[in-house]
C-alpha cells in the first residue's frame, strides 16, 4: 500500500529496530509500514478500516473497545498475543481472566504512520509480542512552519442512520528552530445499526451507537542540537450505546414463556437481549522521550502512563433464566488498567563493521475489575449506580437487587534486559544476534462479596491473596544477505513469550479453578525476500515460515459450567506464507496486492481440562485463524486542468472461513463463513482543499466477524457495519 509519486513507489521510513530512522525495505524482517497518507487516501479512522490491508493480520471483534488482535495465527484465550505500542508507550491489553485481551482503539488521526511487525519480537519488544507488534507514530510538532488541516465528514449507514465527524490539526511554532506544539483533535459520531426488539418497555432502533471523542498534544523541544525532548498526552473518551450482536435469522434467543419472556425468533440485525449493553471509555496515553545524540550512537529515555478506565455492562438475563430465576438483570463490569512503562536504551553509530542496540525496561501494572449482577428495570438498564467503590472495594447492594458479585484485583510488575547486535560480515552479509532477559511478579486480591444464586445482603468470603512469576530468557538470530540495494534475502529464528496470570479463584462454588495460569512461547522460523524492480515501479516482499507454540493458554469451565478460568494445555504448530506485491502500472496507476496462507493446527490432544466441551485433538486447526487471507487496492490519480487533481480507488479485502472452537463438532462451535468486503472512493484536490465521495462495505456484505454461543445463551453473531455512503471536505492551511 505505497501510493505512487510520480512513476515510482513512495518510501517509508520506519523506526522498529530502535536505531533511528530506516527503510521498511532495507530491514530483513516482515514489516509493513502504512504512512499517514496512506491512510487518508484508504479514509481508515479506526483499526479495522486497515487491518484488511496487511497479510497475516486479524482480529477478533466483540465490539467497540474489545478487539483482540491476533498476527500469524497465534490466536488462544488469556493476555494479548500483539504487543501495541502508542509511540512508545505500551497499550497492550492486559493478561487478566476477566476482560483481558482487550485493545484500546485510540481514533488514526494525525498519526505519521502505523508500523506492523509480523513474527515474535521478543528482544527488543519482549513479553506478549509473542506474534508481533504494532506500533502507531503519531505526528511530531515541526519548528519552522504554521499548518494544520481540519475534516469534516458526512455518511448514512444502510439499515442505521446518519453518522459525522470532525478532526483537524495545527501545528505551532514556539521559538524559531526550537519549539513547537502540535494539537490534534476529533469527534466521532456513527449510528447503530442494530435493533434491540425485546426490551421490555419498548423496542430500540439503531441501539449501538458509537461516540468517540478525543484529542492530543504534543511539544517537542530541542535545546541544543543533539539534545531532542518529546512530551506528549493523548486522551479519548467512547460511549457505545448497546450490544453489537445480533441473533441470525432461523434461532430462537432465551426465553421462559410462563414468567412472561417468551422465546424470539432472530432476524438480520436483530438483538434479542432483555438489557441494553452500554460502554463508556476513558483513555489516557502521557509520555515523555529524550534523545540525546552523541558522536558513536544515541541514547534514548522513555517513561509513559496507559490509564483505560471501562464501565461495561451486558445482559445477563440468559444465566438467570438457565440457573432458573427467570428476570432481566444486568452484569456491571467497571474496570480500570493504569500502566507505568520507562525505558533506557542506547543505539550505537560505528564506523566499523558492528553496531548494537541495548537497554533496560521497567513495567509497572495495576488491573482493578468488578464484576456484579444485578436485576434491571424495563428500559433495560439498572436504578441506579450499582457499582460504587467503598475504600474497601466492596460493591454496594442497594434494595437487595444484587445477584452476583466479586472483584479482582491485580498487581504485575517487570522488568527487561535486552540487547542486538549487528555485524556485518562482509558489504553484503549480515548477521544480526539479539538477547533479552525478562522477569514479571503478578499479586491478586480477590473476594465474592455476594454468593452466586440469591438476591439478599452482601455475604463476604473474605479477601483471597495469590501471586506468581515468571522469568525467560528470548533469543533472536538472524542472516541476511544483499544482493544490490534493490534486492535480500534474510533466514530468522526468532522466539516469542507470554506472562502467565491470575484466575478467580475465590469463587467459594466453584472448586475446580486453579489460582494461576502460566506463560506460554514459541518458536518461529522464517526466510524472506525484499526486491524492487523496474527502476522503484515494482516491489515485492514475502515470507515463508513456521511456528512451533508450547503451553498454550486456554480456557476451561468450572464446575457449575457458569465461571470461565485459563489453564495451559497442548501443543501447536503454524505454517504460513504471506507476500506483499505494489506496482506502478503507468504514470498515476498503482496496483497493490498481498495474501496470506495459515495453516494453524494442534500438534497434541489436550489435556482433559473440567467441563470443556471444546478440547482441541491432534490436528485440529486453531479457532478463528483464516487459513487464507488476500488483499487488493488499485489508485488512479490523473490531473484535471492546471491545479486540480482527480484519484480514484477501490480495495477489497477477503477473508476466508474459520471457526471459533477447536472441535468443530462442538455444540458451541460456530462455523463463520468467509468474506470479501469492498470500499470505493474518490476525490478531487485543488489548492488545499479536498473533497471525497466513498461507499464503505459498498456491496452490503454481512461479514461474520465473531460470534458467541454457550449452555446459558443461543448464537449470536458480530458483523461489520453495513453500506456507509458518505462525503469528506478537508482544508490545509
Amino acid at each position: 500500500d505505497t501510493p505512487a509519486t510520480g512513476t515510482v513507489l513512495q518510501e517509508v521510513t520506519v523506526t522498529a529496530s530502535k536505531r533511528g530512522e530506516e527503510s521498511a525495505q532495507d530491514l530483513p524482517e516482515a514489516i509493513q509500514a502504512i504512512s499517514g497518507a496512506q491512510l487518508q487516501s484508504k479514509g481508515a479512522v479506526e483499526f479495522s478500516d486497515f487491518a484488511a490491508s496487511v497479510p497475516s493480520l486479524s482480529y477478533n471483534d466483540l465490539g467497540p473497545g474489545d478487539k483482540k488482535y491476533v498476527i500469524r495465527g497465534i490466536n488462544s484465550t488469556g493476555a494479548a498475543t500483539v504487543g501495541v505500542y502508542y509511540d512508545e508507550a505500551v497499550i497492550t491489553a492486559s493478561n487478566s481472566n476477566d476482560g483481558g485481551g482487550r485493545n484500546a482503539d485510540i481514533r488514526l488521526f494525525d498519526l505519521d504512520r502505523i508500523e506492523v511487525l509480523k513474527g515474535p519480537q521478543g528482544t527488543l519488544y519482549g513479553a506478549s509480542s509473542m506474534s508481533g507488534t504494532i506500533r502507531y507514530i503519531t505526528r511530531k510538532p515541526v519548528f519552522d512552519k504554521l499548518e494544520g488541516y481540519v475534516q469534516g465528514e458526512y455518511s448514512d449507514t444502510s439499515q442505521g442512520g446518519t453518522n459525522y465527524s470532525v478532526n483537524g490539526a495545527i501545528n505551532l511554532p514556539i521559538i524559531d528552530g526550537r519549539m513547537a506544539l502540535r494539537v490534534t483533535g476529533w469527534n466521532v459520531d456513527n449510528s447503530g445499526f442494530i435493533d434491540s426488539v425485546r426490551i421490555p418497555a419498548g423496542p430500540i432502533d439503531n441501539s449501538n451507537t458509537e461516540v468517540a471523542r478525543g484529542g492530543r498534544v504534543t511539544l517537542r523541544w530541542q535545546p541544543t542540537d543533539n539534545l531532542n525532548l518529546i512530551a506528549t498526552s493523548t486522551t479519548q473518551t467512547v460511549h457505545a450505546g448497546g450490544s453489537s450482536r445480533y441473533t441470525p435469522s432461523g434461532v430462537m434467543s432465551f426465553g421462559d414463556t410462563a414468567a412472561g419472556y417468551p422465546p424470539i425468533p432472530g432476524g438480520d440485525l436483530v438483538n434479542t437481549d432483555l438489557t441494553v449493553s452500554p460502554w463508556d471509555e476513558k483513555i489516557g496515553v502521557f509520555g515523555l522521550t529524550g534523545e540525546y545524540t552523541m558522536a558513536h550512537g544515541t541514547l534514548t529515555a522513555t517513561s509513559n502512563y496507559f490509564d483505560r478506565k471501562i464501565d461495561y455492562a451486558f445482559d445477563s438475563s440468559p444465566i438467570l433464566f438457565f440457573f432458573g430465576v427467570p428476570i432481566p438483570a444486568l452484569t456491571l463490569q467497571p474496570q480500570e488498567r493504569r500502566v507505568i512503562s520507562s525505558e533506557v536504551r542506547y543505539a550505537s553509530k560505528l564506523d566499523g563493521p558492528i553496531n548494537f542496540v541495548a537497554g533496560g525496561y521497567l513495567q509497572d501494572e495495576k488491573n482493578d475489575f468488578k464484576v456484579q449482577v444485578v436485576k434491571s428495570n424495563v428500559f433495560g438498564v439498572v436504578n441506579g449506580p450499582f457499582s460504587p467503590l467503598d475504600a474497601d472495594d466492596a460493591l454496594q447492594n442497594p434494595d437487595g437487587n444484587t445477584f452476583f458479585g466479586r472483584f479482582d484485583n491485580n498487581k504485575v510488575k517487570q522488568y527487561a534486559f535486552f540487547g542486538e547486535v549487528n555485524y556485518n560480515i562482509t558489504d553484503k552479509l549480515t548477521a544480526v544476534g539479539g538477547v533479552r532477559y525478562f522477569h514479571s511478579r503478578q499479586d491478586s486480591q480477590q473476594d465474592t462479596l455476594h454468593p452466586f444464586g440469591g438476591f439478599g445482603p452482601n455475604i463476604p468470603i473474605g479477601i483471597q491473596e495469590t501471586a506468581g512469576s515468571d522469568k525467560k530468557t528470548t533469543f533472536k538470530l538472524n542472516l541476511s544477505y544483499k544482493f544490490n540495494p534493490q534486492a535480500l534475502v534474510y533466514a530468522t529464528a526468532s522466539q516469542g513469550f507470554r506472562a502467565g496470570g491470575r484466575n478467580s479463584a475465590d469463587l467459594p462454588f466453584a472448586s475446580d479453578i486453579p489460582p494461576g495460569f502460566g506463560p506460554d512461547s514459541l518458536w518461529n522460523f522464517e526466510i524472506g525476500e525484499k526486491s524492487e524492480f523496474l527502476d522503484g515501479r515494482l516491489r515485492l516482499n514475502a515470507a515463508l515460515y513456521q511456528i512451533r507454540w508450547t503451553d498454550i493458554q486456554v480456557q476451561g469451565v468450572d464446575n457449575t459450567g457458569a465461571f470461565v478460568f485459563i489453564t495451559n494445555a497442548g501443543k501447536a504448530r503454524v505454517d504460513g506464507f504471506e507476500v506483499e506485491a505494489n506496482a506502478v502500472l503507468a504514470p498515476g496507476l498503482q496496483f497493490d496486492v498481498g495474501a496470506a496462507y495459515t495453516n494453524a493446527k494442534l500438534t497434541e490432544d489436550q489435556p482433559i481440562i473440567p467441563n470443556n466441551p471444546n478440547l482441541g485433538k491432534n490436528g485440529d486447526r486453531l479457532p478463528k485463524v483464516p487459513k487464507l487471507q488476500f488483499n487488493a487496492a488499485l489508485d488512479y490519480s490523473v490531473a484535471v486542468g492546471n491545479s486540480a487533481n482527480l484519484g480514484l480507488r477501490a480495495d477489497v479485502g477477503y477473508r476466508g472461513a474459520t471457526d471459533t472452537q477447536f472441535n468443530t463438532a462442538s455444540p458451541f462451535n460456530v462455523p463463520l463463513d468467509s468474506y470479501a468486503v469492498v470500499n470505493l472512493r474518490a476525490k478531487l484536490d485543488w489548492n488545499d482543499w479536498t473533497v471525497s465521495l466513498f461507499a464503505k462495505n459498498a456491496f452490503d456484505e454481512r461479514a461474520e466477524v465473531d460470534a458467541i454461543s454457550s449452555d446459558q445463551d443461543p448464537l449470536a453473531r458480530l458483523t461489520l457495519r453495513p453500506r456507509t455512503i458518505g462525503v469528506s471536505l478537508n482544508r490545509k492551511f
